[in-house]
Formats: structure tokens, sequence, C-alpha cells
């Protein structure tokens, strides 16, 4: 072969060597060459002159293999076809290559078989050829000198009609060839080499560097695609049950080969896309592999798996590494969780060798760098083991000691460590449901409590909780239902279900938290002091201020008598304390205990802290209970955009300053200036924590008090109608923010002239604030005489 490239220059394609069949003359009987080849006296004779050399056989007749398309419409894939279309339109004279790479099953060959189809004109020679081993690439050949010239099939000898072909193409234009499934470049190397001219279409899973050769990469679907193309094979319009097919979509991450089998297993069934949905949340092996035909679980996904799994059998690194990333998150793992060194050798040449067969996808550079792979070969890579098959644990093990490795310290307050704690948590949710129930080792229960703080830290309480609870049932396996750590995780719960709205349960976990923590000696873990500052916050919560009130004040004392101010639970103590007061109505109690936990939070923690945006918020409502208005709008800026910089603009505490803001603005006689903050509050926490969260309850109050300031009361009042629903579901008809609300309904109505539905509601606010705040509480005595008020002027 390197001679043959050596004479490409010459006027006429050179020929093989002194022993090849093409360096005879005048042949008149049956030939074959090679040692020791057989000859038959049955074999076809060829006549005298009848087998030309390349350069003498012209094309008058197209000469065509092409695959053909299995679908009758291709979609999703127009930009692709463009490109291939721009690139291949040149001059015939000039070797155009262009390879197509992607993971398997994401339609490279049927992009080039639409393409081949549509353009097939354009060329005499238009050839398809497997590559997918050196044997196969040269039976390709082969066939195509037979086709170009039908004496050579009489040769009987692969080689020798391969490189025929080859020669061919050496010596002609206008033709196109596919080497589709290209497993190695080696394949095909060698061949491409040789030609000078022509049309090379190439489709491979890797993606590796190809001399003058052009590349494209081939990705899964877009979601309007992936719809399209389960709608056409299933024949269900578009419009009917567009959510559940793009669901499946979703499920099956958008790979063509994927969408086409579950939509023909829709179709053959006829079973509806919700049902099948359901199946494939279920048992995704099963379903992933099911075709119309029937057939086992791996019919599909598992046999590309297999395919790719024998291909690196001797990357026994990069196998191991694969399943290790089958542990974690499909998109975005960062190239720093995987090992101990980012520059480890022995990592990086394995994650070369899973790129190269597109296994993986690879973005950014340096410390930047992630490492992705398609959700439906992960879902057969882990799955296509035993959950106890060696390789299996080693995988978990490995990607849990890796976690364990990279997670920053003090999720909750360190704000340098949360843009790594954003690519990590998800990872630690995924490699979590790795773990059969009861099977996961103790290490586990580190990753989750950390990862469950850093997801409180951002709102994510649902997250939070989940982690948690998950952490808790792991512990008290490992460990007994009474260790210290169960107090701990247990009262991470706690918090999560209060932020959630569900105060009732969050009581019940804080006191069992706080049982656990007081019956053991050990400190290891937590002192009772920070339990009962938790526990008295849900007990608020739920409307026991003065019980809350005695918890705060007991842990307080332990606290300052046995620990210095800059004691770092110190501040939530003092400030949790305050905001109770507050409630209870001493606003000049809760003053002192406010600006002394921004004191110690600031010296401690520095002015740019996100416990600073609590602290500055806290003690602006107690200001602004107090009727310092302008003091308190000053702190509620500050607290704003402090919020906004650490948290993001959607943070549920960035609604809660902002609606803050809103109300002091309003107060100061700027209800326009605070409608457009309300309006943003309640879309946030809307977002954020669902339509019925209590904290939905109180930005919808505060907005129609707006909303009624500026003369709109007939708007306002649906809100005050929702607000007092979510209130009374959630927290009670007899709490006391019920009350707060039933009054403001009953204000607005009567501003509305409709006394007669508004009394009622006054009087049970008024009925529920004398049980639960007192009769001398400020709200009580208040209302009590609005209502008189209001009761003097209806009569009059």
């Amino acid at each position: 072969m390197a001679e043959q490239q050596a004479n490409n220059s010459g006027s006429e394609p050179s020929v093989p060597g002194e022993r090849s069949v093409f360096a005879a003359e005048g042949i008149t009987a049956p030939v074959t060459t090679g040692d020791n080849s057989p000859i038959s006296i049955n074999a076809p004779r060829l006549e005298p002159g009848s087998l030309l050399a390349p350069w003498q056989v012209e094309v008058t007749v197209p000469v065509r293999r092409l695959q053909l398309p299995r679908a009758m419409e291709f979609v999703g894939r127009r930009e692709a076809i463009n490109q291939l279309d721009h690139l291949l339109a040149k001059n015939e004279q000039v070797l155009v290559r262009q390879i197509v790479h992607g993971m398997g099953g994401v339609g490279k060959t049927e992009l080039i078989r639409h393409y081949a189809h549509a353009r097939q004109d354009r060329y005499k020679v238009a050839w398809w050829i497997t590559a997918d081993s050196p044997e196969n690439t040269q039976q390709g050949f082969a066939a195509l000198a037979a086709a170009l010239h039908p004496p050579i099939a009489y040769l009987g000898n692969t080689a020798e009609a391969a490189q025929w072909a080859l020669n061919w193409l050496q010596a002609h234009s206008g033709w196109l060839l596919v080497l589709d499934n290209v497993e190695e470049r080696a394949y095909v190397q060698p061949w491409l080499d040789c030609v000078a001219v022509g049309h090379v279409l190439i489709t491979t899973r890797r993606h590796l560097y190809w001399p003058q050769t052009q590349a494209l990469a081939l990705d899964v679907l877009d979601r309007d695609a992936s719809v399209h193309l389960i709608s056409m094979i299933t024949s269900i319009g578009e419009g009917d049950q567009t959510t559940d097919l793009l669901a499946i979509a979703e499920e099956l991450g958008h790979l063509p080969l994927a969408l086409e089998q579950a939509a023909a297993y829709i179709r053959q069934s006829r079973i509806k896309p919700s049902r099948y949905l359901e199946q494939l949340r279920a048992h995704p092996m099963r379903m992933y592999g099911r075709s119309a035909e029937g057939g086992d679980a791996e019919q599909t996904m598992a046999r590309l798996w297999d395919t790719h799994l024998a291909a690196l059998h001797e990357h026994d690194q990069a196998v191991h590494l694969l399943r290790t990333l089958a542990c974690y998150a499909s998109d975005g793992v960062p190239r720093e969780l995987l090992g101990d060194d980012p520059d480890d050798l022995d990592i990086d040449d394995a994650l070369q060798v899973l790129d190269s067969y597109s296994l993986i996808t690879r973005s950014g550079d340096g410390h930047t760098e992630t490492v992705s792979m398609h959700r439906l070969l992960q879902s057969v890579v882990y799955n296509g083991l035993d959950y106890d098959d060696p390789s299996n644990q080693a995988a978990r093990a490995t990607a849990l000691s890796w976690l364990a490795k990279a997670l920053p310290d003090n999720p909750g307050s360190d704000v340098a460590g949360w843009a790594q704690w954003h690519a990590l948590l998800s990872n630690i949710e995924a490699l979590t449901s790795r773990y059969s129930q009861g099977t996961e080792p103790l290490q586990l229960t580190e990753l989750l409590n950390q990862g469950s703080i850093f997801a409180f830290s951002q709102g994510r309480y649902e997250t939070a909780h989940k982690f948690s609870r998950r952490a808790t049932d792991i512990a008290e396996a490992k460990l007994g239902p009474t260790h210290p750590l169960i107090s701990l995780l247990l009262n991470h719960s706690a918090i999560a279900l209060n932020k959630l709205g569900r105060p009732d349960e969050a009581v019940l976990l804080s006191e069992k938290a706080l049982t656990i923590a007081e019956s053991t000696t050990s400190d290891s873990f937590l002192d009772a002091n920070w339990l009962l500052n938790s526990h008295a916050t849900n007990l608020s919560d739920v409307g026991d201020l003065t019980l809350a009130r005695s918890l705060y004040e007991r842990a307080l004392t332990a606290t300052e008598t046995s620990l210095s101010e800059s004691q770092p639970n110190l501040p939530s103590l003092l400030g949790n304390l305050a905001i109770t007061l507050g409630k209870l109505g001493h606003h000049n109690k809760a003053l002192p205990l406010l600006e002394q936990a921004l004191a110690i939070t600031e010296e401690t923690n520095g002015p740019d802290h996100p416990d600073i945006v609590i602290r500055l918020g806290t003690l602006a409502e107690s200001l602004h209970a107090e009727g310092r208005l302008l003091e308190a709008l000053r702190l509620e800026k500050r607290a704003l955009a402090m919020a906004e910089r650490l948290l993001g603009p959607q943070h549920p505490e960035v609604a809660i300053r902002l609606d803050n803001l809103a109300v002091s603005l309003r107060d100061i006689g700027r209800p326009s200036k605070a409608l457009p903050l309300h309006r943003r509050a309640l879309a946030i926490v809307e977002t954020a924590l669902g339509p019925d969260h209590p904290e939905i309850a109180v930005r919808l109050n505060n907005l129609a008090v707006t909303l009624s300031a500026l003369g709109q009361a007939t708007d306002a009042l649906p809100l005050h109608q929702r607000a007092l629903n979510i209130t009374e579901q959630r927290l009670g008809p007899s709490h006391h923010v019920t009350a707060l609300r039933l009054r403001n309904l009953s204000v607005t109505l009567l501003s509305l002239g409709r006394p007669n539905e508004a009394l009622p509601f006054y009087v049970r606010a008024l009925q529920i604030a004398k049980s639960t705040l007192g009769p001398n509480h400020p709200y009580t005595r208040a209302w009590r005489k609005e209502f008189s008020m209001i009761r003097r002027s209806l009569k009059s």
C-alpha cells in the first residue's frame, strides 16, 4: 500500500507488485494468486481481454449500493443535512472527507442514508461499505470492484478485487463512498491515503483526529423533533398528548434509536403514551430495549453497550471509569471530581478512550471541563450488571470516595465553595439512587447531610428534606435509633419541613431530636442548646409562642453561661428569640437582641455574608414595627442587594426581602413603587415553593393590602381570600396568622360596602387573637378598638 501511495502522482494509476494478477498480460485461463492458492478447472473462464485495468473502466450506467433509509421522514436533522450539502457540493475533482461522529443510536447512519439517497444523482458511483473491521472493509471494496467491472468477480481473491476498486477510485472522480461505523481509523486510513479525488463520508462513534478531514458532531434530537418523531411513528397527534410524548422523549434522552423503539412499541401494543411513561419510569431496563416485535431487555441500548464494551476490552481503566460515571449525574460531571489529582494521566487516558467512542461528551477545558454521558447509555451501563456484581460494587465505592474528597467545607455559609457545590449536588443525588435501601455505607450519610445543608442554603428545601431523611434512615440502620448523629439529622429534616410549610411535622421531629440529644452525654455532633433553638422555632411557627419563648430563653441562658459570644449558634438564637418576642408584641425587647445578633455575625463572618442578610432583614422588620420606617427602609435595601448578589435573584430569601421592602415603601406613602416588588416576590415564591405554601399567603396578603392602598380593593379581594384559604389549610383555623388573614379580608369587604359579609370574619379574627395572643397583645387591643369604631360607623 505504501508503494501505491508513492506513485499517486503518475499519469496512470500504478498496479500491485510483480506477483499480482494485474501485472500479467494476455490472461486466457482461470487464475488465482497467493501462495498455495487452489485452482479449480470448474471455475469460470475469462475471455482474452475481458479483464480490464481500473483506469480503462468507464461507468455509463450509475453504480449504486446504498442502504435505504429506515424512516420515510428524517426529523430534526435539516441543519446537519444542509451542512453536508455545503461541504460536499464542491468539485468532485477535489477529495472531500467528511466524518459524522456521535454516540451509538444517535442517528449517524440514518443521516448518511438520507443524504446519500437524496443526492445520489450527483454521483455516477455511490457505494456503501460497513467498515467496522478490516475484513468487512476489504470485502466492501471487493464488492465495489465486482459492481464496476463484473469480470473481477471471477478472480476469487478478495484482496486483489479490493485493490482493483481502490485503483479505480484513484483514476476517476464523481463518486461517493460511505464508510459506515468505523471502529478504528487504521481500518480505513490506508485506503483513504490512496485517493485524491471524490467524496468520502465516514460515520464513527469515535471522535478522533483525522488528517484532511472535516468533522460533524451529531447530537441527540431537540424537544420538538423528538415529539414529532414519536408522533409520526405512533400516528398520535402532537396536540393530543404532547405532554406525555415530551416526557417519554426526555426520559429516553431524546436519542433517536430509543425514541423509534418506544414509538414502535406504543403503536404495536396500542398502549397510551401516559401508560408507557409509567412503565418506562418503573422498569427502565425492560422498556428501553423493548420493540414492537418483542425481545429482551437488552435488545437496543444494551446491545450498543455490549459492542462498546467489547471494543474496550483492553482498557480496564476506561471501563471502570465509565461504570463510575454511571453512578453520577448524566450531565456536567466536573473533571476535578474524577480522582484525587486533576492531572492524573490514567484518568485522562481513560477519558480520551471513552470520548473517542462517543460514550461520553467532554465540554470546556482545564478547571472548567465537565463530562457527560447520555442517560440512556448510563442506565444500560449501570444496570447491565447485577447490583452485587464486583464491578458495580467497585464503581459505587470509587464514586463515593471521589465525591467525599471533593466536597467543599461549610456548605451553608462558605460562599466561595457554592459554585462547586452546585456542580456536586446532582451527583450526590444520583449516587444515592444507585444504592438499594438498607445496603448504603455509613459514609454516604455524611454526603447527604452536607448536601442537605447546602440545598437548604439555596432555598431548595424539598431536596434538603429528602437528603436528610435518607441520611437518617441510613444512620439509624447502622448506628441505632438513639445515636447522637440521629438527633442532628432529624433536626435538619425538621428545619427543612418548617421551610416547606409543614411546621406540625417539624415539631414532632425536632422534639424527637431534642429527646435523643438530652438522653446522651455525647457532644460529638451538637449541643442540646442548638436543638432547643430549632424546636422553639417550630413551636413558634405552629403558634405556641409562650412555650417557644421559654425554650429560647432557656437555651440562651445555657449558651451565654457556657460559651463566649463568638459561639456560632448565638446570633441565630438571639434572632429567633427576638422574632418570637416581636410576635408577642414586645418589639422594644426584640430590638437590642437583633442588634446584638447583627454585630456578632458581622464580627465573626465579615460584612458580606449570607447570614448578614437574615440579621439585617429581621432587624428591619422590628424597626418597621416600632414605626422607624426610614431606618427600616435603609436596612431592607441593603439586605435585598446582598441577597440578590449572594443567593441569586430567584432565592426564596430574596422574595422575603423584596416583599418587606415593598411594605415599607407602601407605608411611607409610595404604594405604586411597592407594587412591582410585591409581584416579583410572589412570582419567586410560587416558583420556588409551590402554589399553596404558607409563604404564598404572606405575599398575597401584602400585595392585596398595597392594592387596597392604591384604591384597587376589587383586585385585592380575591388575593385576600386565597391567602386565607392557604393559611387555614396549612396552619389551621385557630392559628394567630389565620386571625390576621381574617381581619384583612374583613377590612377589604367593608371598603367594598359589604358589611354583612365582613363582620363575621372580624368577629372570628378577634376570638382567635384573644385565645392565641392574649387579650393584651397589641393586635388584640388594636383590632378590638378598630372593631368598635366599625360597629359605631355602621350604626350611624
